[in-house]
């Protein structure tokens, strides 16, 4: 290393294989601390490096029972429990404990979560916030929100920095709905600043009060996909990396309307990265993958009760199936009445397993900040 020059030494550093060796790195002496913490070369690096997701939280699934609040604080699954301490990322620290707080929406190390003893108001309270550095901020009602019906909000990147980086705690933005006389209109805040004014978008989805819950369809690969039941079948989506919207078209051989309003109907994201959507009925279930940019089709089906019957504790009735937790390349499901026998299906090998029971509906992952905290390291 001492006849290394500088540059050589940067392209060794590059190659390191994760955020958290990196870190790791930066510690071994003052040149390397040097080299890393150059904003050209962590913008670099960020180029050639996926996000490190630490893990995912999931809303406790007795949140409600029999329309009661049972005061339960969201779960943490670390990806890595040997590496990942998930003490690190309890909210504990959030206004009157975790207990007060449903997850909304997630994006890079940020969460946005919503007063879950206020959901008979149009906007209830919401905060954002970075749970490995403990730092939070309360959103501002938007604007004459009380005369409006609201959706969101939703968590869009800010600027790309020096380092790379597109969203943190002074760096993000918040996207919101708003059904004002059957017209949709958007708002965003930014960290920093306001909501802005509202506005037409021609592409936003339209929505009303008492039925929009069963058009949110999911997210996946960094977008919010809305279904709207007319005779178009149209899916939007919102891309959090630019706020815009766009649509595509859902093939015509399902009961969308059916399948979304009896909760058979869930979009998560693939083993490859891309979104999916999963329909299932009975002892069926259909995969659908998106062919283009404006056209989904099926991809994969399989009938349930062949795919479960060599499990441990398989019940021999097993004919109706629920979906209880959406994950990145799988789905948990159990059956509709009876005891609960929860397993879980590989998007990609569409095989069974058993599968766990107080995961929550769905998924929000949580990635370890960037630029990465380097305090620590020798100065």
């Amino acid at each position: 290393m001492d006849v290394m020059n500088d540059d050589a030494l940067v392209l060794v550093l590059e190659r390191v294989d994760s955020h958290v060796s990196l870190i790791r790195a930066a510690a071994v002496c003052r040149r390397w601390r040097r080299a890393i913490t150059d904003a050209a070369f962590l913008r670099r690096y960020r180029s050639h490096h996926a996000p490190a997701v630490a893990g995912y939280y999931h809303n406790h699934p007795s949140l409600w029972n029999a329309g009661e609040r049972t005061g339960h604080a969201p779960l943490f699954f670390p990806t890595s429990p040997s590496r990942v301490d998930a003490g690190h990322f309890s909210l504990d620290f959030l206004p009157d404990g975790a207990a007060s707080w449903c997850i909304w929406d997630s994006r890079g190390s940020l969460l946005v979560l919503f007063d879950d003893r206020q959901l008979k108001r149009s906007f209830p309270d919401h905060v954002i916030c970075e749970p490995l550095t403990q730092r939070y901020r309360m959103v501002p009602l938007p604007p004459d929100s009380d005369s409006c019906n609201c959706l969101g909000p939703f968590l869009l990147d800010g600027e790309a920095d020096e380092t790379g980086g597109r969203i943190s705690m002074s760096n993000f933005r918040l996207l919101c709905l708003f059904n004002c006389n059957g017209v949709t209109l958007t708002s965003v805040f930014t960290a920093g600043s306001s909501w802005s004014e509202k506005s037409t978008d021609p592409m936003a989805p339209s929505f009303t009060s008492s039925i929009w819950p069963s058009y949110i369809l999911g997210r996946a690969s960094g977008s919010w996909y809305f279904y709207i039941g007319d005779e178009s079948g149209k899916l939007f989506d919102l891309n959090a990396t630019t706020g815009a919207f766009s649509s595509s078209v859902l093939p015509a051989i399902e009961d969308w309307d059916f399948h979304i309003q009896t909760h058979n109907c869930v979009l998560t994201e693939g083993c490859d990265g891309k979104p999916r959507i999963i329909v299932v009925f009975n002892d069926t279930m259909k995969v659908f993958a998106r062919l283009d940019s404006t056209e989904w089709a099926l991809e994969k089906k399989i009938q349930l009760s062949e795919a479960t019957c060599s499990l441990p504790g398989y019940p021999s009735s097993l004919l109706r199936h629920g979906i209880s937790t959406v994950g990145v390349g799988f789905i948990i499901l159990s059956q509709v009445s009876g005891e609960p026998w929860p397993f879980s299906v590989n998007l990609e090998t569409m095989e069974a397993a058993p599968a766990e029971k107080k995961m929550g509906r769905r998924a929000y992952p949580c990635e370890l900040s960037w630029p990465p905290a380097l305090h620590a390291c020798l100065d």
